[in-house]
């Protein structure tokens, strides 16, 4: 474009309040009998001004970009609402505008509430760019609805959209915004660039936008940088990735697609064989994902710049010498970027990539346990009687004196349903009840040893007999039947300090 066809006071920091501070300028624009673009950013203007200036931008049919970034510094939000509305007014009717900036200027919802009736109204438009306005979720569900007003006006009037690139970074769209926003996606189909970094979407929205976004065939340009992905979000890239064969630029940096979404993702990038950036930085990817996608990456032929630092692999991995003789063979420059910052495991982390394993082998071993502990009490009811009476005849009078009656049905009602235990805790109450109660191995005519004062101690704190005598005839009981004896004297034994025989 022809400088002279140019009028820019780009930067020089204008303080333009009232109509008589801008006329200077407006009368330049006036003169420019072809003028194609007008630059205003980093100044302030007022609403007065505003107003002179659009007596003349209605005259610029030739106008095709607007940029009005960053011209509201300083501005009361009232003033600012007011002078929006204006500037925006005044383009409406202009044929051939094609580019309109107002980003870095914080308007918040209502700017995008003062921008509603020339986003709906103008039949020209193909780029609009909103960076960093605090727009919110309120701001991002008006912007869509002006675009789907527009869409169902130019499909009655059989006017084939035209919208290419929307720009809406660093606005807290969030999660809210996301259904209007697909909605109005899946109704343009048009957009060839949709760039919405750090707007504090999450995996739901990210879910949502990408179903609207996969209408959009002839996208080139996806920027969602600094959102939340996860599983769920990555599942959803993936699967939209196959319907944008013209995808030359793809900017998922800082989106947490994390370990099992990263090789999801590398996956499905076969799918995209015109990638020229692609960005991938800080999304704890680990060893398999990358290992994916360096059996990818041999098909991305025009691959220019490959952005993987902050991940969760070694930077001297093989996999990435791979990657680099794969890039080579696709280009002579260096398309790897720095891997300068990689993030390595914690140990604790490790343990929790375990976790799940580690829970399915517990909860095998368990099992095992069970079918042993019923496979011994099997065994029991399968005894002859006769070795039952020999052993109750072998029971030493010193043991018999020590039992304490079984407790009345009357008294406490047990239930008999198994509780689930953590094991710790069972063991440690295991071990602690066996070392007074587990009985060893001695000839059946040797005294038994007596107990020495710290268990006598220990025993009588858990409330058990201080002396015992274990038949040898019998079999020994598996840790759960032991339990349950002990917990039955520890009743009983309780019970009788409580006088309640």
């Amino acid at each position: 474009m022809a400088a002279n066809n140019v009028f820019s006071i780009e930067g020089k920091g204008l303080k333009l309040t009232t109509a008589e501070d801008i006329k200077e300028y407006v009368e330049q624009i006036k003169n420019h009998e072809n003028l194609t673009e007008i630059i205003l950013s980093g100044n302030t203007i007022g609403s007065e001004a505003a107003k002179e200036l659009a007596t003349v931008l209605p005259e610029k049919l030739q106008l095709q970009i607007a940029n009005f970034s960053d011209i509201f510094t300083g501005r009361l939000r009232e003033d600012v609402k007011e002078s929006v509305k204006i500037l925006c007014d005044s383009l409406t009717e202009l044929p051939n505008l094609k580019s309109l900036s107002l980003s870095d200027n914080a308007f918040g919802p209502v700017g995008a509430e003062s921008m509603f009736d020339f986003l709906s109204n103008n039949n020209s438009l193909e780029e609009l760019y909103l960076n960093n306005n605090g727009l919110g979720i309120q701001g991002g569900q008006t912007i869509a609805k002006a675009f789907m007003e527009r869409h169902d006006r130019h499909s009655a009037s059989g006017i084939e959209s035209n919208l290419r690139i929307i720009v809406m970074g660093r606005n807290r769209l969030e999660n809210g915004s996301s259904a209007a926003m697909s909605e109005m996606l899946s109704k343009l189909k048009t957009l060839t660039s949709f760039r919405v970094p750090q707007n504090g979407i999450r995996p739901e929205g990210i879910e949502t936008l990408m179903k609207g976004l996969s209408e959009n065939v002839n996208l080139d340009h996806l920027d969602l940088q600094d959102n939340t992905f996860t599983l769920a979000g990555s599942k959803a890239l993936a699967e939209a990735l196959p319907n944008w064969k013209k995808l030359e630029i793809l900017n998922v940096n800082d989106c947490l697609l994390s370990s099992k979404g990263g090789p999801i993702v590398a996956a499905a990038l076969k799918n995209n064989p015109n990638l020229k950036k692609l960005q991938l930085q800080y999304n704890e990817i680990e060893q398999d994902g990358i290992e994916v996608l360096s059996e990818v990456i041999g098909q991305l032929k025009h691959l220019e710049a490959l952005e993987l630092n902050g991940n969760r692999f070694k930077a001297e991995s093989p996999v990435i010498e791979k990657i680099k003789i794969a890039l080579l063979n696709n280009s002579s420059e260096d398309v790897l970027g720095s891997l300068s910052d990689m993030e390595d495991l914690t140990s604790d982390e490790e343990d929790d990539d375990d976790e799940e394993d580690d829970d399915d082998e517990e909860d095998d071993e368990d099992d095992e346990d069970e079918d042993e502990d019923k496979e011994e009490e099997n065994k029991v009811q399968d005894k002859p009687a006769e070795e039952k009476v020999e052993s109750k005849n072998t029971t030493s009078a010193e043991e018999a004196s020590s039992v304490v009656p079984e407790p009345e049905a009357t008294h406490m009602k047990v239930d008999s349903a198994p509780q689930k235990v953590e094991h710790t805790s069972s063991d440690t109450k295991t071990a602690d009840i066996a070392e007074d109660a587990a009985p060893t191995k001695h000839n059946s005519n040797t005294a038994t040893a007596p107990l020495t004062d710290d268990k006598k101690q220990h025993s009588a704190t858990l409330g058990l007999p201080t002396q015992a005598a274990y038949d040898t005839t019998t079999r020994r009981k598996s840790a759960a039947e032991e339990l349950d004896d002990d917990i039955s004297s520890l009743i009983n034994s309780m019970k009788s300090g409580l006088n309640l025989n």
